[in-house]
């Protein structure tokens, strides 16, 4: 199994605060995972602000060949956002013109345009095991 990615938005705290929080709400991720994955200690990869990022990302389009966790900014494979972990099976419907964009790329869109601008966007790697690494 590839490595994994998750976005996770955290509005009204500073950066250490969203850090810790967000390294907690990872390792409950993977906790509940059905599979082995590496502790995501260092798996922290990226932190920007949601206002900032919401500048450069476009409108949903139709991502040709995409596959089901296909957002602009490239795979993610969980969201958590508003008190909630999403994936794309769980996410909310798309608009009824989605641009024949998914509803897993509406997803994303919406949480980076609805957070407040100063909220914490952090991106976590998940390394499932191999199945022999697993036991």
């Amino acid at each position: 199994m590839e490595r994994q990615t998750a976005l996770i938005v955290i509005e009204g705290r500073f950066l250490d605060a969203a850090i810790h929080r967000s390294r907690k709400l990872v390792d409950g991720l993977v906790a509940e995972l059905p599979y082995a994955c590496q502790p995501p200690g260092d798996g922290l990869y990226a932190v920007g602000m949601a206002g900032s990022l919401r500048t450069k990302l476009p409108l949903p389009r139709d991502l040709a060949r995409a596959g089901p966790y296909e957002t602009a900014s490239g795979p993610l494979h969980f969201i958590w956002a508003a008190g909630s972990w999403f994936q794309p099976e769980t996410s909310p419907p798309p608009p009824i013109d989605a641009n024949g964009a998914t509803a897993w790329q509406w997803l994303h869109y919406n949480v980076l345009h609805d957070a407040e601008p100063s909220a914490v966007c952090l991106l976590w790697e998940i390394f499932p095991l191999e199945a022999a690494g697993a036991a």
